[in-house]
């Protein structure tokens, strides 16, 4: 079996393995470790049901979509994907897919610190780059100037990672340092990445709290008490940098963790009602129906 099959054939294992109610963690059940690795979107999608349940993995990801469609949550984002939609997923951030069209084509990118060292290169390099980081939105949509660009970046590095030379690593490395520096001049653009406010900082404590507490606390006075700022300041905040208000970030949150359950568990609707920290089964299923137009056990029967 080819060694790109075979990797794509144990990920797909990887990302279905029981994770007990939790989100997938690739970094335990994906065993076949690696620096570096780029694929097209249509081979990882093949014989994937066109769904990724939510995992989280220590390698940086950034995705090209060049065709086709389907709906992300990367964090606490939750967006359509469409042609030439551009993707960074930071190391260890949750994500999630579903709902892919059939004809989809594009990139897929990962890649860790260890890949640039074991290449002489600084880990500088990477580690100032603020599109890998939480506290940026994950995603812009680009015309087809900027989306060719990106690809022709893409290409050389498959096809590189296909050829026989002794140092054709450094220079895919030097190729996604390119893919960096291009995409935070993009981001730059549209998003006007600011230079680390202490906001931003904010915003960091935020994500680390919901990640820990989503499950029991969904109030934004709670979040806010924390962090020691009034809730409404805590809103307008979140939505300024993330175009979501804290309430609405900790409510995909909840959304994001109860389809994974619903997908990947055989727990019962009232046992995943409180595992989210919902007393009542009925609430917690008028809740899933608001944002997402069915109940629990019909979203179960119809994408399950």
């Amino acid at each position: 079996m080819p060694d790109d099959e075979f990797r794509l054939s144990e990920f797909r294992k990887a990302l279905r393995q029981d994770a007990r109610g939790q989100v997938v963690d690739l970094d335990k059940n994906y065993t076949h470790k690696f620096n570096f690795q780029i694929h097209r979107y249509e081979h990882v999608l093949q014989n994937s049901r066109m769904f990724s349940p939510p995992n989280r993995w220590s390698y940086h990801r950034i995705g090209l979509l060049r065709q086709g469609e389907g709906e992300l949550v990367t964090g606490i984002y939750k967006f359509s994907a469409r042609k030439n939609t551009l993707v960074v997923i930071p190391s260890r951030v949750v994500t999630s897919s579903r709902n892919w069209s059939s004809d989809v084509k594009g990139y897929i990118l990962l890649f860790n610190i260890d890949f640039f060292l074991e290449n002489n290169f600084s880990h500088e390099l990477i580690r100032s780059k603020k599109v890998l980081t939480t506290s940026i939105r994950p995603y812009i949509h680009l015309n087809d100037d900027q989306a060719g660009k990106i690809a022709e970046i893409f290409e050389t590095i498959l096809l590189e990672k296909h050829a026989e030379h002794d140092d054709k690593n450094e220079l895919i490395a030097v190729k996604i340092i390119e893919l960096l520096v291009i995409i935070e001049r993009l981001f730059q653009e549209e998003l006007g990445l600011a230079a680390h406010p202490p906001s931003i900082e904010i915003l960091r404590n935020f994500i680390a709290l919901l990640d820990t507490h989503f499950t029991k606390q969904h109030s934004v006075k709670y979040y806010a008490e924390k962090l020691l700022i009034h809730p409404n300041h805590l809103n307008a905040l979140i939505k300024k940098h993330t175009g979501l208000s804290a309430k609405e970030s900790i409510r995909n949150k909840l959304l994001l963790e109860t389809k994974y359950l619903l997908h990947s568990t055989k727990s019962s609707i009232k046992q995943i009602s409180n595992e989210m920290g919902f007393r009542d089964p009925n609430n917690f299923s008028s809740f899933f129906a608001r944002f997402e137009k069915l109940s629990p056990a019909n979203y179960r029967s119809v994408f399950c």
